[in-house]
């Protein structure tokens, strides 16, 4: 069962959400908050599987609330919930580590296998915000960061297999995704990824993937390699 912490400061979404949410029995809801304090609290003591939260939110705000609960427990998953005109908070949002963004109002049948897909592992991005973040990627592509041609000695630490699944990362791949594309387990994956974070100082996956962007990685034919 999938725990899920909700946060807004809008009594009716809260209430809305956890209706939803608590009539799919494979998730259970821990606890709502309605500030920011409140959800940094709450993520500290019942651990919760996955967070949907407001990107604007009282005596915290949400981009700092990502920030905190993501060094303290980085395996709990931040859904940001946004609105159209959130757009100048969504590079802070996938810096500090956000795993997802949804429009409110989204769907039932969307909002729940969303929670479900993060939870797994995945990304998700309403259409609207995913423009903004492409647009964002492509700006810190012609930036160089660690040219990828003259490796640095961090990524000379990197075996090969590993920098292949920095670049599924940087596709956006869940862990099983990338389990079939290389052939391994699950768990070896996650080793992996935790060997890439370790070696890099790196704080999450969407570190990963922005690294992997900026610096070359995506345009690096890296199919043909051995483990």
């Amino acid at each position: 069962m999938i725990s899920v912490l909700i946060a807004d400061d809008q009594e009716l979404i809260r209430e809305s959400l956890e209706i939803i949410i608590s009539i799919d029995p494979q998730f259970r809801i821990v606890g709502a908050a309605k500030d920011g304090r409140e959800v940094v609290e709450m993520a500290k003591t019942l651990r919760p599987d996955v967070i949907l939260m407001d990107i604007r939110m009282p005596e915290i705000n949400g981009l700092e609330c990502v920030k905190i609960i993501k060094q303290k427990d980085n395996t709990i998953k931040i859904i940001m919930l946004t609105t159209f005109d959130d757009d100048q908070y969504v590079y802070e949002a996938v810096k500090y580590g956000a795993d997802g963004f949804l429009l409110k109002g989204i769907s039932k049948h969307d909002l729940l296998s969303s929670i479900a897909t993060v939870h797994a592992g995945g990304t998700i991005v309403d259409p609207h915000t995913a423009q903004k973040i492409f647009s964002l990627f492509s700006r810190l592509a012609t930036t160089p960061f660690r040219s990828m041609q003259e490796p640095d000695e961090t990524f000379k630490a990197l075996t090969a297999q590993e920098l292949r699944i920095m670049q599924l990362i940087g596709k956006g791949l869940s862990n099983k995704e990338i389990m079939t594309e290389v052939n391994f387990s699950e768990g070896t994956v996650r080793n992996y990824i935790s060997n890439i974070l370790k070696k890099l100082d790196l704080r999450d996956r969407t570190q990963i993937a922005i690294l992997a962007i900026q610096s070359g990685l995506m345009l690096k034919n890296l199919e043909n390699i051995d483990a």
